[in-house]
């Protein structure tokens, strides 16, 4: 994880809204991603701040927010369909870790961000 990543969470850590364990939780994602691609702030800056964000809007019991558009949700799992079941990995270890799931829209969210990195940022490709 590179600094700048790194200054990241330590930002979201900081604000007030950002319920305890959030942060450590998506840390340790990310952590689970390097051995296999690399993680920056350029290649998992949007996968993390979604994911603290979702996080976040469940503890709060917030509503979820709209689907993405299914044309780039099928564009992007038809090319990484793996990402589909790794989301739903990582919302059963926030449910373990944190009492909540991701809803079915996080998970396609989450989807597509993992989908992007392991088409853009996995090590054996660069």
């Amino acid at each position: 994880m590179d600094e700048r990543l790194r200054l990241r969470l330590d930002l979201f850590r900081e604000m007030a809204q950002t319920p305890p364990g959030v942060v450590d939780f998506v840390a340790s994602e990310l952590a689970r991603l390097e051995p296999d691609f690399d993680v920056t702030d350029d290649t998992a800056g949007s996968l993390t701040s979604h994911l603290v964000a979702a996080l976040g809007r469940l503890l709060r019991g917030e509503p979820d927010i709209d689907p993405p558009a299914d044309v780039v949700y099928r564009q992007v799992v038809d090319e990484a369909p793996a990402a589909v079941d790794a989301a739903a990995r990582v919302s059963g270890r926030a449910e373990a870790a944190l009492g909540v799931p991701l809803s079915a829209v996080e998970q396609q969210y989450l989807s597509l961000h993992l989908g992007a990195l392991a088409l853009t940022a996995t090590k054996e490709n660069r």
